[in-house]
C-alpha cells in the first residue's frame, strides 16, 4: 500500500473514532460463539466496550459472578481460574440530584465451562450455532494468508485470538460470522483474521514486536493490529474504504490509552511494518512462478 493511502485511511479512522465517541457507538462482535455476544448469565445483559471485547476473544459468552450462578443453580467448580472486568460505579450528582457513573470498580466472573448444576451436576448447555456460511470466499485474500504460513485453527468453542506461547490463530468457523450494521459477514470474516494475522507478526521469529507490547502495553498492540486489519481490508480489496467496526473496536482500546490519538500514528508506523512483512512473504512464490 502506497503511504499516501496509508496516511488517508489513518486520518479517516481517526476522525470516524472521534465521531462514533461523540455518538457513543460500541462495537459489535462479529461472529456467534456459545450464544452470541458476551452476556451475564443472570440478568441476560451484553457487556459493552472493552468487557464484550475481552470477554469475547477468551470465548466467554455466557459469564456471572459466582453468587450470580449460585442463584441460577449452578456451582462453580473448584479451581476455576476467574475472569477480572470492570463495572461502573454509579452515584448521585449532588447538584442535580441525577445518577451518574464516577468511575470503575474491578470484579471477577466465571465462564459457563467453569460451572455444573448444583444438583444435576449437569453442564450449562450452551445455545446451538448457526450452521450456513454467509461469507464469500475470497480466493485471493485466502492465498495471501496461506503464503504467510501461519498456524490457524478454527474452533466452535473459543474467541479469535493469537497465542504467543504456542504461536497459533485460533478463529471461529466461518459460519460463525454473521453481518453486523457497518459489515458484510464476508468483511467481518476477513478482517478478524488479518487483525489476528497481524498480531502473529509480532512473534520473535518474526517482527519481535513483543517488547514493544510490554513497553506500551496491550492497548497499543490492539490498535497495531486493527489498523493492521483496515489498511490489509484496503490493500486486498476486502472492502473499498475504512469501516466504522474499525474504529468503534479503535475507540475501547484508544479509551485505554487516554484517548490520545497521536497513538494511533505510532501503531500506523508499526502497522505498516506488518504489511511489509506480510508483503515480503509473497514475493519468493511470485518470483519461483
Amino acid at each position: 500500500m502506497k503511504k499516501n493511502i496509508k496516511e488517508t485511511i489513518t486520518a479517516q479512522m481517526i476522525e470516524m473514532i472521534e465521531e462514533a465517541q461523540e455518538t457513543g457507538a460500541d462495537f459489535t462482535m462479529p461472529f456467534k460463539t456459545l450464544g452470541g455476544r458476551p452476556h451475564n448469565a443472570l440478568t441476560g445483559k451484553n457487556y459493552r466496550g472493552l468487557n464484550a471485547l475481552w470477554l469475547g476473544m477468551l470465548g466467554a459468552l455466557t459469564v456471572a459472578t459466582y453468587k450470580q450462578w449460585a442463584e441460577r443453580g449452578y456451582q462453580v467448580q473448584k479451581g476455576s481460574k476467574s475472569i477480572p472486568i470492570s463495572v461502573p460505579l454509579m452515584g448521585k450528582n449532588k447538584k442535580t440530584g441525577d445518577s451518574e457513573m464516577y468511575g470503575f470498580r474491578a470484579a471477577s466472573v466465571f465462564a459457563s465451562n467453569c460451572v455444573l448444576h448444583a444438583e444435576t451436576n449437569e453442564p450449562w448447555i450452551a445455545p446451538e450455532l448457526p450452521t450456513v456460511d454467509l461469507t464469500e470466499r475470497l480466493a485471493a485474500v485466502d492465498e495471501y494468508v496461506s503464503n504467510l504460513r501461519f498456524d490457524i485453527r478454527h474452533s466452535e468453542q473459543g474467541g479469535a485470538y493469537y497465542s504467543p506461547a504456542s504461536d497459533f490463530i485460533n478463529m471461529p468457523h466461518r459460519e460463525q460470522f454473521i453481518a453486523t450494521d457497518t459489515s458484510t459477514a464476508t468483511e467481518c470474516y476477513y478482517s478478524t483474521l488479518l487483525h489476528e494475522s497481524a498480531h502473529c507478526t509480532g512473534h520473535k521469529s518474526r517482527l519481535d514486536r513483543l517488547e514493544l507490547k510490554n513497553k506500551k502495553g496491550y492497548a497499543f498492540e490492539e490498535l497495531v493490529a486493527e489498523l493492521s486489519a483496515a489498511f490489509l481490508c484496503n490493500h486486498l480489496q476486502v472492502s473499498s474504504s475504512p469501516r466504522e467496526d474499525h474504529a468503534q473496536y479503535l475507540k475501547s482500546w484508544l479509551g485505554a490509552l487516554g484517548s490520545d490519538t497521536d497513538y494511533i500514528f505510532k501503531a500506523a508506523s508499526e502497522a505498516q511494518k506488518v504489511m511489509d512483512y506480510m508483503d515480503e512473504q509473497q514475493l519468493p512464490l511470485a518470483m519461483a512462478a
